[in-house]
């Protein structure tokens, strides 16, 4: 029995399908007011919890032998929330598994971990991976690069909306520089059960990124492309938007993205190497342009 944890979100909804459907048997907590149908569907048993509050999933261990930790929250959360859900609710997880002796973990990190300049969102991942470290059970920590695929991520659907959404331009916060290697969901689905049951992977820390490099400018220009439409590339200082993002933050209110935080985020390196997460587990990902031909082959021409 694997416990899951994140299950109604872009990433977890796409393991837990992957598990159901190789006959896995699944545990996934889910928020009290999330809809949980389509994992009832899948053969998923449901427990009803918070991560935030131990004792809301503390008894729902029994007979598991593996906890998949996909759950976090993103940027443009408040910071203290951010921190709340994925430091705070990782050692919940983590104390969750010591208690019923599930001894694997696989814990679902992010790129931001190792940014050389850390937002909120990045120190959270950051010491969470610490807390996974120093648990005491079988880890595995896998940092994955933007997640794009049908109807997500969050980052990468904001940049689409953004290209399907002005007109001829598309505005560049900061230089637009900074590498990027986004990976698709199944690919990172397939990095998640390839370790699930891989002891090579077994207090290893891995990259999970896209077979291409390339810098942020790049990436929306290959969008647009992708999308059958033309647009300018308009860039604004990022010093200059980093001042005005913390005169207008708290105007603009914590679900805003022109945020520090999330300034700092998009103009960071986010590439990273997987050669030893292939070695290990034969993670074998897909190539940017063969991504959004999938994604978007079907795009009607626009301006």
């Amino acid at each position: 029995m694997i416990f899951l944890t994140g299950a109604t979100g872009y990433v977890g909804a796409a393991i837990s399908r992957r598990l159901t459907a190789a006959g896995r048997p699944l545990r996934c907590l889910v928020l009290p007011d999330d809809d949980a149908g389509p994992l009832e569907r899948l053969g998923a048993e449901v427990v009803r919890g918070d991560l935030t509050r131990h004792e809301s999933f503390a008894d729902a261990g029994e007979g598991i032998t593996a906890v998949v930790h996909a759950a976090a929250l993103m940027l443009p959360n408040p910071p203290d929330l951010v921190h709340k859900v994925n430091v705070e609710g990782t050692a919940n997880v983590l104390a969750f598994a010591q208690r019923w002796g599930a001894r694997r973990l696989v814990y679902v990190s992010a790129v931001s971990a190792v940014y050389a300049r850390k937002n909120s969102y990045g120190r959270s991942k950051e010491e969470a991976e610490r807390r996974v470290r120093a648990a005491g059970l079988d880890f595995t920590i896998l940092r994955p690069t933007m997640v794009y695929g049908p109807g997500g991520g969050l980052h990468f659907q904001k940049l689409v909306s953004l290209v399907d959404g002005i007109p001829f331009v598309f505005p560049v916060l900061g230089p637009g520089t900074a590498l990027l290697q986004p990976v698709h969901i199944d690919d990172l689905v397939d990095a998640v059960v390839g370790v699930l049951d891989t002891k090579d992977a077994i207090g290893r820390t891995y990259g999970v990124s896209g077979a291409t490099v390339l810098p942020f400018n790049e990436l929306v220009r290959a969008v647009a492309a992708a999308r059958h439409k033309r647009r300018r590339l308009v860039h604004a200082p990022l010093g200059l938007c980093m001042a005005a993002a913390r005169v207008l933050a708290p105007i603009l209110g914590p679900g805003s993205f022109l945020t520090p935080d999330a300034l700092l985020g998009v103009n960071e390196d986010a590439a990273l190497d997987s050669a030893d997460l292939q070695r290990d587990s034969g993670y074998r990902p897909r190539p940017l342009a063969e991504g959004l031909a999938a994604l978007f082959g079907a795009a009607s021409t626009g301006s």
